[in-house]
């Protein structure tokens, strides 16, 4: 991942996390399901990223 990729990754990170913080705090459900949706998908998806770097890192 390239430098402008992984700014645009934790950008994309920060607004989800704050729309899910936002229908957190009002109450609103669905948004509260959406948002956390979102955010889990991005979360995972770093993870993931994470441990693939980590096994190649190891390996070489």
């Amino acid at each position: 991942m390239i430098k402008e990729q992984f700014y645009v990754f934790i950008f994309g990170t920060i607004i989800y996390a704050w729309f899910f913080a936002d229908a957190l705090l009002t109450g609103r459900l669905f948004l509260l399901g959406f948002w956390s949706f979102l955010l889990f998908r991005k979360l995972r998806f770093a993870y993931r990223a994470d441990r693939w770097i980590r096994l190649n890192s190891k390996s070489k």
